[in-house]
């Protein structure tokens, strides 16, 4: 039987405006400036300051006060912009109280021409052609008949992400076979050997070794058109085809005495078929650059260190009170569009200061507990947590983790992500706390000074890390040189 029952219990809700603030402070500046705009478009009780109109209607506000200064209640008011000045290290306990302040009206970007000058502004928006565009192109130039230009097609809309053709070919040409009245190509035929005639075609195409259907396939492809002597690609086709696993464990004593060659020979020919492009998909789709836009700026100047946000891109706002007069009319539903949006304007306003003051405050404390690294241009960095900046601010520690998610500083002598000024820490031999990230740096230097004929193994980097005062586990260290993509000795190893 069914029971109503009533009960009182006491739970936690997150507001609609600490859910829009959590959001807005997880973005980076990019994503910001498209929210912004969006938030424009939609609420009308936003709307942009244009600074330059601004500007020159505050100076002839002032010129008229200055003709008439009979009445106090004439002269304008004018908004009050914060300056958010730098700090460096000293003996003064820190406080970032002294570097932001919450009582402003509307949101303006940081106002300072410097930051212009601090920052090159690249065109981050281009066309793309993707790869199977440029070879719809190519196909088409190539001369072939509407038969076999639509085999061709069929091809390159089936290759993968690498550019390589896994698809079954009597399977397209059953789908060709049986579509051929749709397309006006009903008198055709289309066959096993049309399909081989046109990839041919298009393996032709660029880049090269593109609709392989094998590795072996697309690396023999690329040897072919190479510009190499006779002898050194007939040794380099044998390789492939026929000894590929002494190839991949470097396996060169047996090579080289397999094909009655020297160590110098061996390493010529390791390098041409080490440079074959394995992957020709990702030639075309990867070749455009990716742009950092730095969400921070920190340098030098006068001695003291500067934190500007760099935030010049999104719209100044306020609040827009040309709806004012509606709120005296009766109209109850006009009532209600007003209170909403404007609510609304309200909300978004001080999330977007709310924003603006946390990550300040997460770089100032950041550039306190780090500032050696900045002063010795990118060395020493030391250990630290999440929690302690989210101690040092008394801020909650998720909070500390949106803030830092995706977002940049610029610096003059690199851009580094936030995430990168926090890392864990290990002991040394006296007793000192050194951060993960500075072994990482240790491992790379010595593995990128090693003896390339006998490179270290973990154990011997567990060693050597002995001798700077690091006693790291094999284990750990082989967890390390993964995280900085490097391979182990066998596959690091040359003549």
């Amino acid at each position: 039987m069914l029971k109503q029952t009533q009960s009182q219990k006491q739970i936690q809700k997150l507001i609609p405006q600490i859910i829009q603030k959590q959001n807005l402070l997880a973005v980076p500046t990019m994503a910001l400036e498209q929210i912004v705009k969006l938030e424009l478009e939609q609420n009308p009780f936003l709307e942009e300051v244009d600074e330059l109109t601004d500007e020159n209607e505050e100076t002839q506000d002032i010129k008229e006060n200055e003709d008439d200064s009979e009445s106090e209640e004439d002269k304008p008011v004018v908004e009050e912009e914060i300056k958010l000045e730098s700090t460096t290290k000293d003996d003064e306990e820190f406080d970032t109280d002294d570097y932001v302040d919450s009582d402003l009206e509307g949101y303006k970007a940081y106002d300072d021409n410097s930051v212009k000058e601090k920052i090159n502004f690249e065109n981050i928006w281009s066309s793309k052609i993707t790869l199977k565009d440029n070879l719809l192109s190519q196909l088409h130039l190539s001369g072939l008949s509407e038969k076999e230009m639509l085999i061709g097609e069929e091809i390159i809309w089936s290759l993968d992400d690498e550019g390589y053709f896994k698809d079954n070919p009597e399977e397209i040409v059953t789908d060709l076979e049986k579509q051929k009245s749709n397309i006006g190509l009903q008198d055709e035929t289309f066959t096993k050997e049309d399909f081989h005639r046109v990839l041919k075609v298009v393996q032709s195409l660029e880049p090269i070794g593109i609709a392989s259907r094998t590795l072996s396939e697309c690396m023999l492809t690329q040897l072919n058109e190479a510009e190499l002597d006779k002898k050194t690609k007939s040794i380099c086709i044998d390789i492939i085809t026929n000894h590929f696993e002494e190839f991949r464990l470097k396996n060169f004593e047996k090579l080289m005495k397999l094909f009655n060659i020297g160590a110098g020979d061996i390493t010529v020919i390791f390098e041409i078929i080490s440079k074959l492009n394995p992957k020709p998909g990702y030639t075309s789709e990867n070749s455009d650059s990716i742009y950092i836009y730095p969400d921070i700026l920190i340098y030098k100047e006068e001695g003291e260190f500067k934190i500007e946000l760099n935030d010049k891109s999104i719209p100044s706002l306020r609040l827009n009170d040309m709806y004012n007069h509606l709120m005296k009319t009766g109209d109850k539903q006009a009532k209600d569009f007003i209170k909403n949006n404007l609510e609304r304007a309200k909300w978004f306003l001080e999330s977007l200061r709310s924003r603006k003051e946390t990550l300040l405050k997460v770089v100032y404390a950041i550039l306190y507990r780090q500032t050696d690294f900045f002063e010795q241009r990118g060395k020493n960095l030391k250990p630290m947590l999440e929690k302690e900046i989210a101690e040092d601010i008394s801020m909650d520690i998720s909070t500390v983790s949106r803030t830092v998610r995706g977002k940049y500083v610029q610096t003059d002598f690199g851009i580094f992500e936030l995430k990168h000024f926090f890392s864990y820490h290990i002991k040394n031999n006296e007793g000192t706390d050194v951060s993960t990230r500075e072994v990482k740096v240790r491992i790379s230097d010595l593995i990128g000074n090693e003896n390339h004929s006998s490179p270290f193994t973990d154990d011997d980097l567990v060693n050597e890390l002995k001798k700077f005062g690091f006693k790291i586990a094999r284990r750990t260290v082989a967890k390390y040189r993964e995280s900085l993509k490097i391979p182990v000795a066998r596959l690091r190893r040359k003549v």
